[in-house]
């Protein structure tokens, strides 16, 4: 047989060419849909229609309502050169189940005068007039069922809710599941109450009440159950933000609501009956004595600090605060955070006056000159642009690579068992690469964003050049928000070692006297 630089376009004129589109998700991976199937079954099809298969393009684990799947993509390019006249499927809903999807890719196809046949509806063939009508029917059918599944799961998990049942996530402080309804949990519920009896009645802050209930050895629902918070494990120890979110919860009243959490832009709430642990009244005046808590404590804010939220402690990951003239890890020096003594970080404090002047320095001399240290960062070449560059290359001399074997199968040059591993082991390799070059492209869009954004910094030197040396506490404290990535705090040899990370792309390394 003569053969051509185009594997696809070698065969003979005489012969029609098809091509086999086969899909499953990974909820349909079942004997009757699964991949082998489908192809098996069009294979065999296509001979009797008197097609010679051009290609199979196989989408495995992707949805038939996205568009976005690489073998489709593929197949309409290949339908755009020509390289097939007709497109064969098991079912339409293997190509797609969304109505507008359907039609918009058939008018593609068709557009490259390109016809689609469903094996398992003999009616749709678009070839024909009588195929076009039923196909509309079909497309309708394929995605009112996808639909009708998922509302038929959301109105029964609303009943469920209105009926009292609890459909998981993290069961609230105070009370168990039983048969499924929340029910109280009586040695928790009793600490509820008394959280907010001394906020109401005694005017208690939040830190307050988690260090009596360290102090009293109470175990918060983690500790008690053996649970950490995302995987990871914890102190185990009270803190004020958990008590804040126990006295604000409206579930202790028995207004527990459902569906808030929805993607809906306006969600169906439901009101769940949840036997109520705290009467409204305490409730209420406990929401109010919060809210004092609260303007008290902004009226004693009187300092401020320049990295405030910014400073990370390299030993125990804790955050860095303000105190007097130091910022300090609150691993040491915050008694809820690590209530026994053995287990708090023993890092070193900063001398704040020390570390924020060298800081406000390096902010300072960026702002007034910024054009060096930008220039620098932006002019270097991207390594993502380059890697995204080799991964496509490579990933179509796979896909060239997959198209030589099946023509040299397809002209009877391999064994059918020969093919069959060839091209497993070529797929594999083929979605390795694919997702390399997605990851690729992700990284290479982070940075484009990086650049965009230290152009932008430009102009928050221009606006502020002029009046840098009279900017107030407050307009510093944002400007370094602005500027500073984070600051890194660990102990070294006899001092101090502080890494600060710039968003005009510096790393600067500090050192300094701590205690």
């Amino acid at each position: 047989m003569t053969r051509t630089d185009d594997p696809l376009s070698a065969r003979s004129a005489s012969v029609q060419r098809c091509a086999l589109y086969t899909r499953v998700s990974t909820e349909e991976q079942v004997e009757r849909y699964s991949l082998e199937a489908q192809q098996e079954v069009l294979t065999r099809w296509a001979g009797v229609l008197g097609y010679e298969v051009a290609a199979t393009y196989t989408d495995p684990g992707y949805s038939g309502a996205q568009e976005d799947r690489p073998a489709l993509t593929r197949l309409l390019a290949d339908a755009q050169e020509g390289r097939f006249v007709v497109v064969l499927v098991y079912r339409l809903d293997r190509l797609a189940r969304k109505v507008r999807l359907a039609y918009d890719l058939i008018e593609r196809l068709e557009r490259c005068g390109v016809g689609l046949m469903s094996y398992s509806e003999p009616n749709i063939n678009t070839t024909t007039s009588i195929g076009k009508a039923v196909l509309g029917i079909m497309a309708v059918f394929a995605e009112w069922e996808r639909d009708t599944f998922a509302e038929r799961s959301r109105l029964g998990m609303h009943k469920a809710a209105r009926m009292g049942k609890y459909l998981g996530g993290i069961v609230p402080y105070g009370y168990t599941v039983e048969d499924g309804r929340l029910a109280p949990l009586p040695e928790e519920a009793a600490v509820v109450q008394q959280m907010f009896a001394w906020v109401a009645e005694r005017g208690w802050s939040t830190e307050r009440v988690a260090q009596e209930l360290n102090r009293l050895g109470i175990p918060p629902k983690y500790r008690r159950e053996g649970r950490g918070v995302r995987g990871k494990r914890t102190a185990g120890v009270w803190r004020g933000g958990g008590v804040l979110r126990i006295l604000k919860n409206r579930t202790y009243i028995g207004e527990y609501v459902y569906g808030k959490r929805t993607r809906k832009p306006q969600p169906e709430l439901v009101s769940v009956p949840v036997p109520p642990l705290v009467e409204p009244v305490l409730f209420e005046a406990a929401q109010e004595q919060l809210s004092r808590n609260a303007l008290f404590a902004l009226r004693n804010a009187r300092s401020v600090y320049l990295l405030k939220g910014l400073i990370r402690c390299g030993m125990c990951g804790r955050a860095y605060v303000g105190s007097a003239g130091y910022y300090a890890c609150v691993g040491r020096t915050n008694r809820q955070a690590s209530p026994i003594p053995e287990m708090r970080c023993t890092a070193p404090h900063v001398r704040r006056g020390e570390l924020e002047e060298r800081i406000w320095h390096d902010i300072r001399s960026f702002l007034l000159n910024p054009g060096e240290a930008l220039q620098a960062f932006i002019n270097e070449e991207s390594p993502e642009s380059n890697e995204v560059s080799l991964l496509e290359r490579r990933l179509q001399a796979l896909l060239e690579a997959r198209a030589r074997l099946l023509d040299l199968y397809l002209e009877g040059g391999v064994e059918k068992e020969t093919y069959y591993a060839r091209l497993e082991d070529l797929d594999t390799r083929v979605r390795e690469v694919q997702v390399s070059v997605e990851a690729a492209r992700q990284r290479s869009i982070a940075e484009r964003q990086r650049k965009e954004a230290l152009h932008s910094l430009e102009s928050l030197s221009a606006r502020l050049r002029d009046r840098i040396d009279r900017l107030t506490p407050e307009e510093k404290q944002a400007v370094a928000r602005e500027l500073v990535e984070g600051v890194t705090v660990r102990p070294g040899k006899g001092e101090v070692e502080v890494e600060v990370r710039y968003r005009f792309g510096q790393i600067a390394p500090h050192t300094g006297r701590g205690s």
